[in-house]
């Protein structure tokens, strides 16, 4: 039997890639800075561990199955934040916000972040006007990403700590 060491949600901070153009949907439009999973406006997004290919030149090619679980030990996957909010402006099409996690979690306390299996964005820092195509695009997106999910849109990470404290006391 896994007993876990925290019981409800962990309050989390990250920062995400707005996809901009009007040919993708809301929906379709909140990634991980790196990856190109798309994050969901409709609900908590919930992790999951692709198969990995390994290719090693001379040796046979690998395929390593996903985990059981995700997050797992051992493994890289699971919704990551971070627990302290960045101080510094995201310029588009980046967005700074915070997440309520649950479910499995895995602490990674002395690098300053978890990954958790279920995450659900709650705030959003207000984007700064800056590099990348499309930045007036990429804002009225996030504004659509924000009002789909229900989120906060806030001016700073002092802001945003009150108020997804407030709103994690909820739960």
């Amino acid at each position: 039997m896994l007993i876990p060491d925290r019981t409800g949600i962990v309050i989390g901070y990250r920062t995400w890639r707005v996809i901009p153009s009007r040919w993708i949907s809301p929906s379709e439009s909140l990634h991980a800075q790196t990856g190109h999973k798309g994050w969901s406006t409709t609900g908590p997004t919930v992790a999951a561990c692709p198969p990995r290919v390994q290719a090693d030149p001379g040796k046979p090619l690998l395929v390593r199955s996903a985990c059981g679980t995700s997050p797992e030990f051992g493994c890289s996957c699971g919704l990551y934040a971070g627990y302290e909010p960045s101080a510094e402006a995201q310029p588009l099409p980046y967005v700074a916000g915070s997440v309520l996690a649950w479910g499995r979690v895995v602490h990674h306390e002395r690098r300053s972040f978890f990954r958790a299996e279920k995450a659900l964005p709650v705030a959003f820092v207000r984007p700064r006007i800056g590099g990348g195509m499309f930045p007036e695009e990429a804002e009225a997106k996030i504004l659509r990403v924000a009002e789909e999910l229900g989120a906060a849109m806030v001016e700073g990470p002092e802001e945003l700590r009150e108020y997804t404290e407030r709103e994690a006391m909820g739960w």
